[in-house]
């Protein structure tokens, strides 16, 4: 076994022998089919196998137990390498389906398609080339390309980042500028330059995805034309002193603007663009002190009605959308709370601090007269602790339909 290809197998597992015995010292069980090839990576120290039942198994050879099981092929598996000096590894199918996987967090970088072959038998990886050969009745070979092209990159460090799936574009900001790019053919397509004179901090789009919501660094509020470009709205600021903007959301419902700030304010605007009116006018809702100290993350569920925010002290706080009524306060995290999110359509509500710390929340239901419950905390990504299963989800939605 070596760090750059595999050997074969016909068995649904793979066995582990010490180079002195001749007996397995370890027994790797997981693939329903017969093993094709395995693959071992010197520098991450795990094991890659991959077999007929199209199924790409990672292994910690040391536990005897599968890091991961990752589906991306559809047809059985014939070759798996993982490149000295890569951090990836890449397999393929007898279809010619290849896929590059990372193999710090296992996602897939990339997947191609080798066309004008019946069926791949083999694979191999050539690190020092960076060339990938593929076989069948005749060989193909593949050369990378240089991973990052000028034409198609931000000058600039992205700060936020939003994808429209009616438009199908993305939107990208970067200081104070917002790039917008083609998702089916990956070229830019047009850029809103020097949006403020502050770094842009976040976005939301309208219902309709006609309208881009954009935040500043110092607590400015503005809405642009997304084909023009044209800013067609100026909402009612928050606090330039320590007001900058952590959220966005659209009420989609009654075509209102839900905006929170460092300044501890929540806000909800008015989609309205009358040039008569004060951009205060237009601030048909507001909340101050909603938090003891910034409000640095936040989010919005329209159908439960609650908008969630988290803050430097420490807290999470729901509240009321319509009456911006406070209804209730989390204490578990012990550090600043970076994230708030609502895992729609389920009455579920995610938070996660600056040191990691993740929980999953089942919130309160006032008909049925549960309590807010803990479902899931993570510490890191190999501890996770259940502590209610699912059904509760599920009860939730017999008493609303009762």
């Amino acid at each position: 076994m070596n760090s750059g290809g595999g050997s074969k197998g016909k068995a649904a597992n793979e066995e582990l022998f010490d180079d002195q015995a001749k007996e397995p010292t370890k027994k790797l069980e997981g693939h329903k089919k017969a093993v094709r090839e395995i693959a071992y990576s010197l520098s991450y120290k795990v094991l890659v196998s991959v077999g007929f039942d199209f199924q790409v198994f990672v292994w910690n050879p040391y536990w005897e137990k599968e890091i991961i099981k990752l589906d991306g092929h559809e047809s059985p598996l014939v070759g798996v390498n993982c490149p000295a000096g890569f951090e990836c590894f890449i397999t393929c199918d007898t279809k010619g389906m290849i896929n590059v996987w990372n193999i710090k967090d296992y996602s897939c970088m990339q997947t191609f398609h080798v066309t004008n072959v019946n069926q791949v038998t083999c694979m191999r990886v050539v690190p020092k080339h960076r060339r990938l050969v593929i076989g069948s009745r005749v060989f193909k070979v593949f050369e990378q390309k240089q991973p990052f092209n000028k034409q198609t990159s931000d000058d600039n460090p992205i700060l936020c980042a939003l994808f429209s799936t009616i438009r199908f574009e993305f939107y990208i900001a970067g200081e104070r500028s917002i790039n917008v790019w083609n998702a089916k053919t990956g070229k830019p397509t047009r850029c809103f330059k020097n949006c403020f004179d502050s770094d842009i901090t976040c976005m939301a789009l309208d219902k309709e995805h006609r309208k881009l919501i954009v935040g500043s660094h110092l607590g400015r509020i503005k809405v642009f034309d997304l084909l023009s470009g044209v800013t067609i709205n100026q909402l009612d600021s928050h606090s330039e002193e320590n007001g900058e903007i952590s959220f966005i959301g659209y009420a989609d419902e009654d075509l209102n603007i839900i905006t929170t700030a460092w300044d501890k304010t929540i806000k909800i605007h008015k989609d309205d663009r009358d040039e008569q009116k004060k951009a205060s006018d237009n601030v048909m809702r507001s909340k101050k002190m909603c938090h003891k100290k910034d409000i640095i993350s936040g989010d919005y569920a329209h159908n439960l009605g609650l908008i969630a925010t988290g803050g430097r002290d420490f807290k999470v706080r729901i509240w009321e959308y319509e009456r911006m009524k406070f209804e209730d306060e989390i204490i578990a995290h012990k550090d600043e709370v970076t994230t708030v999110k609502f895992l729609r359509p389920f009455p579920l509500l995610m938070t996660a601090d600056s040191k990691g710390v993740m929980y999953i929340w089942l919130l309160a239901n006032s008909k049925t007269m549960e309590e807010r419950k803990c479902l899931v905390r993570w510490v890191n990504k190999n501890s996770m602790e259940i502590d209610i299963t699912i059904s509760a989800v599920d009860s939730y939605y017999d008493s609303k339909t009762d």
